[in-house]
């Protein structure tokens, strides 16, 4: 017992290994599911080029504003990065980042607290402001291996079934992807380290993904709503097309922006509340 309390005690003066060595069988898995995404995919696309003519006559039959959410600049849905854009980066592969991101951002605090191991970590030689950072570089690395995963899939198994996208562009809507998932990811952060409430971080940011998505497809249909789109980050993840156009800076730049303040709170709410009721 002694030697366990002994080894075990340096990892929980290291916050960022032990919550990575918690979560490595979780990532093992994310892994395999992107790489198991993108396979499917690959496979569907010869089918999708050989109907090319059909299939964008179909898109075009679409009103303009569904068109313009899904397809964006890329036009061509049956060309490589059209395809990309608006099956992986449109929908399923921002679903797969922000369910790890929110869950992760969501047990960094809370979770701890609902398990009642937060008091142990807290009676180490780790502040409570170190205790997140830790956390969210935990949450940072794990975002950062999925995007690598998802990139690295695309550009192995690609080239078989002849979707051979730009890299550099497909780096650029993976780096978007990323930040778009830190940002929902902090936004839990902040709701956990404020409430201490796992589900209620869970629930309410998946709540404002759902609502602030809507906003991004819907809103611009509607002139007296259209303003709402600017108010989402679906709209600084998708709107410049990066699979098409490369990365916005600007764009890029509002992510981190939110990602950035979700922290801020965090750290600020989680160092005044009182964690022992």
């Amino acid at each position: 017992m002694a030697t366990d309390v002994l080894t075990a005690r340096p990892m929980l003066r290291n916050v960022f290994l032990k919550t990575v060595r918690d979560q490595r069988r979780a990532l093992t898995w994310w892994s395999i599911g992107l790489f198991g995404t993108v396979l499917m995919y690959g496979a569907v696309y010869p089918s999708i080029r050989e109907n090319a003519q059909a299939l964008n006559e179909y898109m075009d039959s679409f009103p303009e504003v569904f068109r313009e959410a899904f397809l964006g600049e890329s036009g061509d849905f049956t060309s490589p990065a059209g395809y990309l854009n608006t099956e992986l980066f449109g929908f399923f592969g921002p679903l797969l980042l922000l369910l790890y991101a929110i869950g992760a951002g969501a047990r960094a605090i809370a979770g701890e607290e609902e398990r009642r191991t937060l008091d142990i970590l807290l009676a180490t030689p780790v502040s409570r402001s170190r205790a997140v950072v830790e956390k969210v570089s935990a949450m940072v690395f794990g975002v950062v291996l999925l995007c690598a995963v998802l990139w690295g899939s695309v550009a192995v198994l690609g080239p078989p079934f002849e979707l051979t996208p730009n890299l550099v562009n497909l780096a650029a809507a993976t780096v978007s992807l990323g930040l778009l998932a830190l940002a929902f990811g902090s936004i839990a952060l902040a709701i956990g380290c404020s409430t201490g409430r796992r589900s209620l971080a869970i629930g309410l940011s998946a709540g404002i993904a759902a609502a602030t998505y809507l906003f991004d497809i819907l809103a611009p249909s509607l002139d007296a709503i259209a303003w709402l789109q600017k108010i989402s980050p679906f709209y600084y993840y998708g709107e410049a097309v990066p699979m098409v156009n490369g990365l916005d800076p600007f764009h890029a730049s509002v992510l981190v922006a939110i990602a950035a303040v979700a922290f801020a709170y965090a750290l600020f709410s989680f160092e005044r509340r009182d964690v022992a009721a």
